[in-house]
């Protein structure tokens, strides 16, 4: 800030109202955290106590899907201003980082502004179910409990998060204006139009509808969703704009407005999506605790004398932490800071080293618990619990081609990654008893899915017991971890659940504007084979995958390729578990390349060029396992099957 500071008056205003928000913000932000680590833990505890009570006594918990329904709103919601205030929701700035500084800083201002409007748009539309609910009197069926407070409680969040998009957008205003550039202030107003603009349609259509058909309408509001996405806009945002316009020109602005606030509402207080939220924390307070390096050190033991068995074993303990951790780049991290050490010192050529750890924890999205199949089966309705089981064997699988792979290039040259020293029979089987708490846990919340005693939901509340039971007991967690791991959590579903609140909106926009059984039909009447359609559907997501992080890419792309799939006949759940593999394959691809990012955080010294380098071999392992998913999609559906 102090650069801008020494900037001209108006740059210093600008700066000087951004600081004076931010501390404005922090007790609220710190309230809002509070409200949901308190939430979180009463869904932990409802959960855990409903599921002993149904399958020990036969007895349930009044309500309890009601008070889990409440608590997932303020869990999900809590830390959408914090997340602000930090600058951490998901954006896609590849092309916002080629411009130069007169046009990305405005750029940045732009999308801000657009952001701003529509989350205070929403706010107030939240405000408005609120106040309904209200004078009519709704209450819950079972416990009637009053629904108001919660929605009231979701627009403050969200009016947080507006207050923190203004405090943001001052910031990058007193940028612009540092520059005292006339082209800088000329895209400034440019974005300032564009945001008028689309305001303006969103309450007054009729402009457009009289000489654009409904066709029209409908591909310009997706052509400017992408191309908001790739200038930098909050994702979420972006998906917002374009459907909020998209439905007022198709239908009508009462219409918009109030999709836009029953969607969000229905979305976060879908007690379905407390799956998230627990998850997410059972993996955070796993690798927390130090499972993870236990669980590398158990498979360093078993094959690192082996051919490139160091990074065999990241591999092994990659699959492993991601029966626990629904996401890729925990994976990274913690193993990452675990092998790459052990890798640097036995002389690996860092280039593999790195690239390995990267794609090893891929396998996260594939073996459950995965955020990626929760989002797929919210989207399509397809059942959680067998999409779970289905990235099994296929996750399973791909840690096999890709230790198949390392263990050949290692074998043909050895000096890329030398051998680690052998381990007495001893040794492994002492270091085995060490992943006992892994174990427990993956049996925990797979064996109650597959065995129908637990939904999804209720076996991410045992695991998160569990995770908690064996690492106070083993004296691994401390308050200040326990708490890092829940603030954390709450800040990574925020994310998330705004990103999707927003992209049910563009969904709902979507099937309204008929493009999607206009494009089935289109593939249709081509007449092509069933796997020249999946081809050309995995070739479109290995292009996207290139310039879009996984979860945007799903939350956009499946509502449009989901119908045409199934009008081919395809398995749902097997085309879901390609889609998942492929979105995935995106963040190990250049330039994006999300994991690579993170892996390079980590091997600071390894330019990010060689690790996309050493990438690419790999992509072998990727093909083999799409070609053999495609050929013998038993490979996905077989324990589905069984359940």
């Amino acid at each position: 800030m102090e650069k801008v500071l020494a900037g001209n008056p108006l740059s210093l205003s600008m700066a000087g109202l951004a600081v004076l928000i931010r501390r404005g913000l922090e007790w609220p932000g710190r309230l809002s955290i509070y409200a949901g680590a308190a939430a979180i833990i009463l869904m932990v505890a409802i959960t855990v106590g409903d599921v002993v009570l149904r399958n020990g006594f036969s007895l349930v918990i009044p309500g309890s899907l009601e008070i889990t329904g409440l608590m997932t709103i303020l869990v999900t919601l809590c830390a959408v201003g914090v997340v602000e205030v930090e600058r951490n929701h998901i954006q896609v700035d590849l092309v916002l980082r080629a411009l130069p500084e007169a046009i990305r800083r405005p750029t940045i201002a732009g999308g801000l502004m657009l952001t701003l409007m529509i989350v205070a748009v929403t706010a107030t539309r939240v405000i408005h179910q609120a106040l309904y609910q209200h004078s009519n009197g709704i209450v819950t069926g079972v416990l009637e409990l009053p629904q108001w407070p919660f929605f009231l409680a979701a627009a403050l969040f969200l009016i947080f998060m507006a207050i923190a998009l203004l405090a943001n957008l001052a910031e990058a205003l007193a940028e612009v204006f540092e520059l005292e550039n006339a082209r800088a202030l000329a895209v400034l107003a440019l974005w300032v139009l564009l945001t008028a603009g689309v305001t303006f349609l969103c309450f007054n259509p009729d402009s457009l509808q009289t000489w654009l058909s409904r066709d029209v309408l409908g591909l310009l509001s997706i052509t400017l969703c992408f191309a908001l996405i790739f200038l930098g806009v909050h994702v979420a945002a972006a998906m917002a704009v374009a459907a909020v316009m998209g439905v007022s020109l198709l239908i009508t602005p009462a219409a918009s407005l109030t999709s836009l606030g029953t969607t969000a509402i229905s979305v976060v207080s879908d007690q379905t999506w407390s799956v998230v939220p627990l998850f997410t924390w059972m993996g955070l307070i796993v690798v927390a605790s130090g499972f993870a390096g236990e669980l590398y050190k158990a498979a360093y033991r078993w094959i690192g004398h082996a051919p490139g068995g160091l990074a065999s074993a990241s591999t092994v303990a990659c699959a492993g932490l991601s029966s626990i951790v629904g996401d890729t780049l925990s994976g990274v991290y913690s193993m990452g800071s675990i092998a790459l050490p052990q890798m640097r010192a036995y002389g690996y050529d860092m280039k593999l080293a790195t690239a390995s750890v990267a794609c090893a924890a891929t396998i996260g999205v594939m073996i459950p618990p995965s955020i990626a199949f929760i989002i797929y089966g919210m989207i399509t309705e397809v059942s959680i619990g067998k999409l779970f089981m289905a990235g099994i064997l296929p996750g399973a699988l791909f840690a096999i081609i890709l230790i198949g792979l390392i263990t050949l290039r290692a074998t043909l040259n050895p000096a890329l990654a030398p051998r680690g020293e052998k381990s007495s029979w001893a040794e492994r089987f002492e270091a085995s008893k060490s992943t006992w708490p892994i174990i427990l846990l993956m049996l925990l919340v797979l064996g109650g899915i597959y065995a129908g005693l637990t939904t999804p939901n209720e076996a991410a509340g045992l695991g998160v017991f569990g995770a908690l039971t064996i690492a106070l007991v083993m004296r691994r967690l401390t308050l200040q971890t326990l708490w890092q791991s829940i603030t954390q959590t709450l800040r990574l579903t925020a994310g998330i659940i705004l990103i999707f609140m927003f992209a049910m909106i563009f969904s709902r926009f979507i099937a309204i504007s008929g493009l999607t059984q206009q494009l089935a039909d289109l593939v249709i009447g081509m007449q092509l084979g069933k796997y020249q359609i999946i081809i050309a559907i995995l070739l479109f997501y290995m292009v996207i995958g290139m310039f879009m992080n996984a979860l945007p890419a799903l939350v956009l792309t499946v509502p449009l390729f989901y119908p045409i799939a199934m009008s081919a006949g395809f398995d749902p759940v097997w085309f879901g578990v390609l889609v998942v593999i492929m979105v995935e394959l995106g963040v190990v691809t250049p330039p994006i390349g999300v994991n690579v990012f993170a892996i390079s955080a980590l091997a600071k010294d390894v330019p990010m060029y060689d690790i996309f380098k050493g990438i690419l071999p790999f992509w072998i392992a990727y093909l083999i396992l799409i070609g053999l998913i495609v050929v013998f999609p038993g490979i996905a559906l077989f324990l589905p099957s069984l359940m």
